[in-house]
């Protein structure tokens, strides 16, 4: 266990935010419609890469107990990232932006109602990201209607 003192939730709010920013850059690069895995797909740079692994890596390091839920999926949406699968990147993101709202719903920790405004916003940047991943590719029965 490191030394270092344990991570604040704003801190955890930029790292977020890093890793958002990060794949926000990326995925405006190549078009929308190759967003979901190609053969030969496009991807990031090895700079952006590191950039993505050090944000991850940094934070696995000092996420303690409280935040033991996020490294993995740090993990998971940065091995997609490499890839170039933008696609399979967003969903471990937007899980992560879900257990810690749960968390602080549940009053494990306290963000100030600007990072709370913050995790609002990198929901909606997640999900505008990938525009595909809002439709449905069948169409289903509402689901009042089963």
């Amino acid at each position: 266990m490191s030394n270092q003192e344990p991570l604040q939730p704003g801190q955890v709010v930029e790292t977020l935010g890093e890793l958002i920013a990060s794949l926000s850059a990326f995925a405006k690069k190549i078009p929308a419609a190759s967003r979901m895995a190609l053969p030969s797909g496009v991807k990031p740079t090895e700079e952006a890469v590191e950039a993505y692994e050090d944000v991850v890596y940094r934070f696995r390091d000092r996420a303690g107990i409280t935040y033991k839920p996020l490294p993995p999926l740090f993990v998971k949406s940065l091995e997609a990232f490499e890839a170039g699968k933008v696609f399979d990147a967003v969903p471990p993101l937007l899980q992560g932006v879900e257990k810690l709202v749960d968390l602080h719903n549940q009053e494990t920790i306290k963000f100030t109602p600007e990072q709370q405004q913050r995790m609002r916003e990198y929901h909606s940047r997640l999900e505008k990201i990938v525009p595909e991943a809002k439709q449905s590719e069948v169409d289903m029965p509402t689901p009042d209607s089963y």
